[in-house]
């Protein structure tokens, strides 16, 4: 598990992709196993996990030991407090002057703590969805899957999809993330994708669905697609008939609304590509968030509306952050792996 630390050896790709699955899991279960409102159900899927294997034992472990290290780190706010303003002595001054300094270095080891915490949090906000999923992706990742019916459903970076098939529905639920559906007909047996509070239903097709935590957007590149809105209750929400080159978009709140979309530009990620066409620096920062693991962070506002424009390659999402650098007055930051900073250039 690379991110626990220790000693490894050189690993594979698909070695390196495992373990960092697995210690997401692991993370992920730490904190629900430290919740208040776990029950028999969650007890019994947590043993089931834990006894799937030696290494799932392990990385519990060395989840369980990170946050006891994290929880163990002094707090800097209560070194060199009222006492250390009023040495008696010439001892005393030199355990302040000791505390002083280790208080720096606890300061600076709870600055990288933080960091990490912040990492993990970022790795495990996803765990859980991937957990009750029967197909996700990691960040970073696409994959193409065949559903039981011949359908295809390619996976954007960091998605999770639940299936339930029945006679008389193919009926699929968004978790998180985005999915491109090229869907099989069946008039008898309609395709239908749940996201938040809404449906979209399709015989035979092709569109996209994306649940972006605040919306959902859905965009036809093929045939008809009926978006309905809070299916479950009185409908308020409305619904819409897309055709190819439409697009909807719904929220928690409010109706559905649509319009037109380049559906290509917009789900060229299954081409493994990123298109921008004249965006904000903010939009851009956003949309390649999605691909890296960690965050990238805007300092400065007066940088968000600067125009970007490119074609990338989604495996090295290094390179669109140096063509901003390049071609914008922007400064990239890497910090670590899991924090970039982009500042405007002096």
């Amino acid at each position: 598990m690379p991110w626990f630390g220790g000693q490894h050896g050189r690993m594979t790709e698909s070695q390196t992709s495992s373990d960092d699955q697995l210690a997401e899991e692991a993370t992920a279960w730490f904190v629900r196993m430290s919740s208040d409102d776990i029950g028999a159900d969650d007890h019994r899927a947590f043993s089931a996990w834990l006894n799937r294997s030696p290494a799932h034992r392990e990385a519990y472990a060395e989840a369980e030991s990170l946050w006891s290290e994290l929880g163990g780190i002094s707090d800097p706010r209560r070194l060199g407090g009222r006492d250390a303003e009023q040495p008696h002595d010439a001892g005393r001054r030199q355990r302040d002057a000791d505390s002083s300094r280790r208080g720096a270095y606890s300061f600076a080891a709870l600055a990288a703590s933080l960091a990490l915490v912040v990492a993990v949090g970022l790795w495990s906000s996803g765990a859980f969805d991937r957990l009750g999923a029967d197909h996700a992706t990691a960040v970073g990742e696409t994959r193409q899957i065949a559903l039981a019916d011949g359908s295809l459903v390619d996976l954007n970076t960091d998605t999770a999809l639940a299936l339930e098939f029945t006679p008389a529905c193919r009926c699929v639920r968004l978790v998180r993330g985005e999915a491109f559906f090229t869907v099989v007909p069946n008039a008898e047996r309609p395709f239908q994708v749940a996201a938040q509070s809404g449906v979209s239903r399709a015989i035979g097709t092709a569109f996209a669905v994306r649940d972006d935590g605040d919306d959902v957007i859905v965009s036809v590149a093929e045939g008809k697609v009926r978006v309905t809105k809070d299916v479950g209750g009185a409908g308020e929400g409305g619904s819409a008939l897309l055709t190819a080159g439409a697009v909807a978009r719904y929220a928690s709140t409010g109706t559905v609304k649509t319009g037109v979309v380049d559906v290509e530009a917009l789900t060229a990620w299954r081409q493994g590509r990123l298109v921008f066409a004249d965006r904000r620096l903010r939009d851009v920062v956003a949309e390649l968030d999605r691909y890296r693991p960690g965050v990238i962070v805007l300092l400065e506002s007066a940088i968000a509306d600067q125009r970007f424009t490119g074609v990338f390659d989604l495996s090295d999402t290094d390179l669109t952050l140096d063509a901003i650098e390049t071609t914008l007055a922007v400064d990239v930051i890497r910090v670590t792996p899991w924090l970039t900073l982009l500042r405007a250039r002096d």
